[in-house]
């Protein structure tokens, strides 16, 4: 298990605002004495120090939490804040180097990661944690491989412009690597392109052999999923005939409505997720 900090929103600052007063007047009080020259240094109140306040660098934690969101109450604080994050929190951290500022901990699996190849974004990413919940998505390389790709498709052999396709992917897979080292993934799904016999499908191919490539060599796990209908199927409440209109999915059972590209890493993702 890992842990990540996400700033709450705070509702009611209790007593963190009198808090926040005293130990800016400790500091300030401990630097003037120090300017006129005690070395020795002020007492803080001793109410700071129960509490186990940080003065060094002004913070205060772990403090308990109660309640089950997406409001919290800081314990003996009578501090409120929320939080859109997913999941409940194991403990709170009041920063006071800059104003007041209230982190909640949260504790989450390393990622699934799905990705979508295509040529309006080179690759789709998206991340799951516990639940399929997303994590993090990012969309990688522009559509400026879309010329490259339609002479490739147009010719009989279309091997002129292999090359050109590996050329034009490299910047967009170094940013893909970056961002996959940064979240750390359990597991990266990819589409198994060797299914599709379309022209389309082996110019993509190319594309991911030169990804599968960079994951083994960067120790990256990956696994090869199905990819028939995962542009069809819905990411938000699973109904199995989804419509695609040009650029965006959209389902008739539940109305949501997402990039196609991002619904299908999505469901790579979720796909792995249950069965990898």
């Amino acid at each position: 298990m890992k842990e990540k900090l996400v700033e709450a929103k705070i509702v009611d600052y209790g007593k963190l605002k009198q808090i926040y007063s005293d130990i800016m007047y400790y500091i300030e009080y401990s630097k003037a004495l120090e300017k006129s020259g005690v070395k020795t240094k002020p007492s803080p109140p001793p109410y700071l120090k129960e509490m186990n306040v940080i003065l060094s660098k002004p913070r205060l934690g772990p403090v308990k939490l109660i309640g089950d969101g997406p409001s919290f109450r800081l314990e003996k604080l009578n501090a409120v804040v929320e939080s859109e994050e997913y999941g409940k929190p194991i403990y709170a951290l009041v920063d006071f180097t800059n104003g007041i500022k209230v982190f909640l901990a949260y504790q989450f699996d390393d990622p699934i990661v799905g990705i979508d190849l295509g040529i309006r974004h080179i690759f789709t990413v998206v991340a799951v944690v516990r639940d399929g919940k997303v994590y993090k998505s990012k969309y990688i390389g522009s559509s400026g491989i879309f010329d490259t790709f339609t002479k490739y498709m147009s010719e009989s052999q279309g091997l002129s412009y292999v090359a050109e396709i590996k050329s034009k992917v490299r910047v967009a897979m170094k940013e893909l690597i970056a961002f996959l080292n940064e979240i750390n993934p359990k597991m990266v799904a990819l589409e198994d392109l060797r299914l599709y016999d379309a022209r389309i499908g082996r110019g993509l191919k190319i594309i991911e052999d030169e990804l599968e490539r960079e994951l083994m060599e960067k120790g990256i796990r990956f696994k090869r999923l199905d990819p028939r209908n995962t542009s069809k199927v819905c990411s938000h409440c699973g109904y199995k005939k989804g419509e695609v209109l040009g650029s965006i999915f959209v389902c008739p059972a539940c109305g949501y409505k997402v990039d196609r590209d991002f619904n299908a890493a999505y469901n790579l993702a979720l796909k792995c997720y249950y069965t990898c």
